[in-house]
């Protein structure tokens, strides 16, 4: 076969290319079990590396003198040079010595087709770490095992085993990285065969060295790379990810990301409210969005988002300008934007003058600018049109609807003209496949769902608006080198002992007393000033509403002691079997109309520490309203989100927080984040209610808990 565009000569090494160089882009192969039969995986990958790519190919087999027409070697020690890169097609048992053949033979990267590993039990486990410390042993870098191959199409490279004879193999900006190779190749194909270009697939299958972050990163760095899609279906390296997607953030190349693994199956048993309702999945989107990866729910909107980055374009701002011959579709495209976050306002006095001196008296220029369908007689005044609304100071982007097969190719030529004229983000909704492939390949991003349009032109401009504001940001990297199955172990802190930690983050708290019978209850409450609330205090004992462990509001010393006598009685009926008995606390009570507010902290096995923030009181399982970030963090990305809490209305609502009050919530949140960060011990930490009021916030209840290696659970008063 013949690529679309001539291959490159490969790029030579140098520092900056970084350790990856010779598997994505090497200089020379060997085939190691390449067969004479091109049906065959050996044969496959042999036969489309003598079609198009341009370094040496080295065939090893150790019963043929001759493959596909070319000298055969018995083994890898037999190859005249030492290659950039060795393809492995053979049994997983022959893997780990064939490894250390090439390892020897000073083989600078290892490509693994062969399964049999990691996924296939114990014994496949073990020989996958064989494997990787041999290559670690070595300084060779290795990709899979389990895995279906890399493609490189700017220098003929198609080193993968699955079908893709009769699909379209143009290069493009954009690069793929998948974990399943399966899925990795279905999206280049979907992607080609829409046109939009793809120069690298780099599948990672079981990634016993080489991860997909690592391959984010060395692909980011590449200067024909405008955009990357990722797929993934674990985080064994979450800190090579964040690093990966951090430089190409740098470099202002989007990520784009789908990530299975999102049902409940996922969620994670916690003491806390937060620990119960933050999932993995929202832990993951957190880190995501902290070094502006844009995830996606499926292959076709991952494959248009990167068809809305791949012209390299950016919008200044959030307005768009829609032109459509169909009143209907520009009212739909409408209501998807102001949903994406994008704004069409009217074009101002003077383009909107030139509009109306081009449209019909019975469409509209107001924008959606409509020309109405009086262009299936007359095209002619829609180059000025186009020029108008692109050069108008008052969009930022443009697209254009209804495009079809009838209005012939003269009008695709027009858009393409009046795109090229612009530097302007310009894309077109084409319903007619063969018609938004036309006007792809003429270099006008276009789209069969005008919806996924125009929220890809939604996240176009957030990544833009977002990407200054995450640079200002420190790094973030995951804390775990690998994913834990299983959280640690943990075990749940009393109040009173969990209230030493909030203190700690530096969060203020109400006046409290240990009190040990009725009357010290009196007494306590006299102290710190009537009215007061009582509750029960245990490890074993997280949420006390659900109990009816705490009375509230109560006033005089008759009341007290009734109260303290009922919390005696419920503490003996709910304390479990063998469990320590339950601490009575005397507790100032909160500002009374005060707005109620949940702050927490928990450790995630993958990411480590992450802060949430959200509404708070009883309410908070019913509403799960809230905002996660990796920790620690600054104020400005605590107050951002604050700010984002209920769409972003609850600060500055009338019935909300004050930006002072906000301020302050932020404080908790960065100090619960710095507190975990800095304390290996606390696994989870939760403030709710964060009760806030006239400018201040107090932490009326927490729940805290620790490793059980240690940490001080026990009363400090006789306890009921």
């Amino acid at each position: 076969m013949t690529l679309t565009a001539p291959a490159s000569d490969p790029p030579t090494d140098s520092p900056q290319a970084g350790s990856l160089t010779p598997l994505v882009a090497p200089r020379s192969i060997a085939v190691i079990g390449a067969s004479d039969q091109p049906a065959r995986i050996g044969g496959r990958i042999l036969a489309r590396l003598k079609e198009t790519y341009r370094g040496a190919v080295y065939p090893v087999n150790s019963r043929r003198s001759t493959v596909q027409g070319l000298a055969a070697h018995p083994d890898i020690g037999a190859v005249p040079e030492p290659v950039d890169l060795a393809i492995v097609v053979a049994p997983g048992a022959e893997v780990p010595g064939i490894a250390r053949a090439a390892a020897d033979r000073g083989a600078r990267s290892l490509l693994v087709l062969s399964a049999g590993f990691g996924e296939a039990g114990e014994e496949g486990r073990r020989a996958q770490e064989e494997l990787a410390a041999i290559g670690a042993d070595a300084g060779m870098r290795i990709c899979g095992p389990n895995c279906i191959g890399i493609v490189n199409l700017t220098i003929g490279l198609r080193a993968v085993f699955s079908t893709i004879d009769g699909v379209p193999q143009k290069l493009g900006g954009t690069a793929l990285v998948s974990q399943s190779g399966g899925f990795g190749m279905s999206m280049f194909e979907m992607a080609q065969s829409s046109g939009l270009g793809v120069s690298y697939m780099c599948a990672t299958g079981n990634e016993a060295d080489v991860s997909s972050g690592e391959l984010v990163g060395h692909l980011a760095e590449q200067p024909d790379v405008e955009a990357i899609g990722l797929f993934l279906e674990g985080l064994r390296r979450p800190d090579l990810l964040l690093a990966g997607a951090r430089r190409a953030l740098e470099l202002g190349k989007p990520v784009v990301a789908v990530r299975t693994g999102r049902s409940a199956v996922g969620m994670r048993a916690a003491a806390s409210h937060t620990g119960a309702l933050a999932s993995a999945d929202d832990v993951v989107s957190a880190a995501f969005d902290g070094v502006g990866i844009l995830r996606v729910e499926g292959p076709r909107e991952l494959v248009e988002q990167l068809r809305a980055f791949s012209a390299g374009r950016r919008p200044r701002g959030s307005r768009l300008a829609v032109v459509t011959s169909s009143g209907g579709a520009g009212v739909l495209m409408a209501d998807v934007a102001e949903a994406a976050g994008l704004e069409l306002p009217e074009p101002s006095p003077e383009p909107a003058t030139r509009l109306g001196a081009l449209v019909p008296s019975f469409g509209s220029v107001r924008n959606p600018i409509d020309p109405t369908a009086q262009i299936v007689n007359d095209q002619s005044m829609l180059q000025e049109l186009f020029a108008t609304v692109s050069a108008a100071p008052d969009y930022d982007m443009v697209c254009v609807s209804g495009v079809a097969r009838g209005l012939g190719p003269g009008l695709r030529e027009t858009i393409q003209r009046a795109a090229e004229a612009t530097d302007k983000p310009f894309t077109a909704f084409a319903s007619q496949p063969d018609v938004a492939l036309d006007l792809t390949e003429r270099g006008v991003p276009a789209f069969v769902d005008p919806n996924r349009m125009i929220r890809a032109l939604g996240r176009l401009w957030a990544y833009e608006r977002d990407r200054a504001v995450l640079l200002d940001a420190p790094p973030r990297t995951g804390a775990a080198p690998a994913l834990r199955v299983e959280p640690p172990v943990s075990a749940a802190l009393a109040e009173h002992v969990a209230r030493r930690y909030v203190v700690a983050a530096g969060v203020p708290v109400p006046g409290e007393r240990l009190v040990v019978d009725s009357e010290s209850a009196v007494a306590a409450a006299e102290e710190i000033g009537r009215p007061v609330a009582l509750k029960l205090s245990a490890d074993w004992l997280t949420h006390k509403s659900e109990h009816g462990a705490l009375r509230l509001g109560v006033v005089d010393s008759d009341a007290v002691r009734c109260a303290y006598r009922e919390l005696e009685e419920l503490a003996t009926t709910l304390r479990p079997e063998g469990a320590p008995p339950a601490a009575v606390l005397v507790q100032e009570m909160a500002p009374p109309r005060g707005l109620e507010i949940v702050c927490a902290a928990l450790r995630d096995p993958t990411f480590g520490p992450v802060v949430t923030v959200g509404l708070g009181g009883v309410l908070v399982e019913i509403t799960r309203e809230r905002r996660l970030a990796l920790a620690p963090l600054d104020r400005s990305a605590a107050r951002d989100l604050v700010g984002g809490l209920a769409g972003g209305r609850l600060v500055g609502h009338p019935r909300g927080l004050s930006e002072a009050e906000a301020d302050r919530v932020a404080d908790v949140v960065v100090g619960l984040g710095g507190l975990l960060a800095t304390d290996h011990e606390l696994q989870e930490i939760e403030i709710n209610p964060l009760v806030v009021a006239d400018g201040a916030v107090v932490a009326v209840d927490a729940l805290a808990a620790v490793s059980t290696t240690g940490a001080a659970t026990t009363a400090e008063a006789t306890p009921c």
